[in-house]
């Protein structure tokens, strides 16, 4: 019996959700967010009351030109190479749809964590800028089952309802790294355990240009 030939049409559709951004942060902005971060004093506006970290040192910090474009236009290049379902209306925005509004910094100390949470807005990002440990110690800290010290996770529910983690395993080699993401991934950062100093990172949450909510929220921080 010969073969039949079909003519094959059919569409793939996909349940998981597509992932994030990671890009080396340009020196333009890199910079920009240096000077900004060695201008910070103890009189400097806090986050403490917005933000769902537990830790002693979060602060607001200024939007500054290479910065706001930098994380604007990466909204578009997150819709030209991945695609969520939630994110679809954004798909035909140009990097002037899209606003930065807001932007801080947290001072992560030894066993201090930021539980599972998401953020307002269209897209999140996070940007390590220093990482104190060697990820191997951290990891041998406790024999445990399924070592999780000091990683950062992005945790979603699957097409069939259960939760699935993806960890990134933060090391010195993230420095000056950045994680894009849609706002709405709920993520968190699990503590550290082998060093006095800083975990230090700078997060922000970009909006629609027109969004009440965004203009809202960047008034009430920048406020003072």
């Amino acid at each position: 019996m010969s073969e039949p030939k079909f003519d094959y049409k059919y569409l793939i559709s996909r349940f998981e959700p597509s992932g994030f951004i990671l890009s080396e942060i340009p020196d333009l902005v890199r910079d920009e967010l240096a000077e900004s971060l060695n201008s910070i004093h103890d009189g400097s506006p806090t986050m403490d009351s917005r933000l769902k970290g537990h830790l002693e040192k979060q602060y607001a910090l200024p939007l500054t030109e290479n910065v706001k474009y930098y994380t604007e236009s990466l909204s578009v290049e997150y819709m030209k190479h991945l695609h969520v379902e939630e994110a679809y209306r954004y798909r035909d925005k140009q990097v002037e749809d899209f606003k930065l509004r807001s932007l801080w910094v947290n001072y992560q100390k030894k066993y201090d964590f930021n539980p599972p949470h998401n953020h307002a807005g269209a897209f999140s990002f996070v940007i390590w800028v220093q990482i104190p440990y060697e990820l191997e110690e951290e990891l041998n800290k406790y024999n445990a089952n399924g070592p999780e010290a000091s990683l950062f996770a992005f945790r979603y529910t699957s097409f069939l309802g259960g939760q699935i983690t993806k960890f990134l395993p933060l090391d010195k080699t993230w420095e000056w790294k950045m994680a894009f993401f849609p706002a709405g991934l709920h993520h968190s950062v699990n503590p550290f355990y082998t060093s006095d100093e800083y975990r230090i990172s700078i997060s922000g949450n970009i909006f629609l240009a027109n969004d009440p909510q965004g203009e809202k929220m960047e008034a009430e921080q920048y406020a003072k």
